[in-house]
């Protein structure tokens, strides 16, 4: 980790994957969020944490952020608890943050004639609307979105780069909020349509919603099935008018100060 003082380099986001289902080139959500010296892996779907070990090893984490509890956002978690408990190396006792009741939830899922507490190998966190995180020089703040069950959006903060992550989310007036400030916007895609009311954002929705926060740059992720790349695009860029991309798999996106 670095040490405290004034932070210096961009934060950087890679995609691991974040698709609805692991397929044979994409695993589902998970993202790699670094600053300062700091690995933060954000969501752990299903498949991640296998490509997630071409970029960095287990023991090298600091934290994990887990957006909500729906499947391909969570999946590998009891995995990775696996990994964390089974390991030959000693692994330090990270904080996992994400929605109440994460730890209980894989608790039940890797019961066996044995208890397994995930508390005996990571600091449980429950995230709260507003909650910071601290991570070294790194700053996470969620944010409380509109996805049917509890979910949240995160602002990255490191020194004055910023980068906002919507999680799974309706548009809401706290996806604006986590975005306004930040250089780059990491937005799911998943509503194919514009849908009111909805738990997911349609490129129009991704559009309107980097515009009101004004930021600098619109990374789409999560694209529907029936959503080709050209189209997401094409069709943000309607309510949009910076540059978008898309987030694909190994692609490292970065937020740099000023830019």
């Amino acid at each position: 980790m670095a040490k405290r003082g004034k932070p210096e380099g961009p934060i950087r986001w890679t995609t691991i994957g974040s698709a609805p289902y692991p397929t044979a080139d994409e695993s589902c959500t998970g993202f790699l969020l670094q600053a300062g010296g700091a690995n933060v892996l954000v969501d752990v779907g299903g498949g991640v944490l296998g490509p997630l070990q071409h970029y960095l090893r287990l023991e090298d984490l600091h934290a994990i952020w887990i957006s909500h509890l729906h499947a391909d956002h969570f999946a590998d978690m009891p995995l990775l608890y696996y990994a964390f408990a089974f390991s030959e190396r000693p692994m330090r006792k990270i904080p996992v943050l994400g929605p109440v009741g994460w730890a209980s939830r894989v608790e039940a899922f890797v019961k066996s004639a044995s208890d397994h507490h995930m508390k005996d190998f990571f600091q449980v966190v429950e995230l709260k609307d507003r909650g910071i995180a601290e991570i070294g020089d790194l700053r996470i703040q969620a944010r409380a979105v509109e996805h049917g069950v509890p979910a949240f959006g995160l602002t990255a903060r490191f020194g004055d780069r910023r980068l906002a992550y919507t999680g799974d989310s309706g548009p809401c007036d706290n996806l604006v909020t986590l975005a306004k400030g930040a250089r780059v916007l990491v937005a799911e895609c998943f509503a194919s349509e514009i849908e009111i009311p909805s738990v997911h954002l349609s490129p129009e929705d991704a559009g309107l919603t980097a515009a009101h926060a004004n930021v600098s740059r619109l990374v789409l992720s999560h694209l529907a099935p029936s959503l080709s790349e050209e189209e997401a695009i094409e069709r943000a860029g309607s309510t949009f008018n910076g540059p978008i991309e898309i987030a694909r798999p190994g692609m490292t996106f970065e937020a740099l100060s000023g830019t």
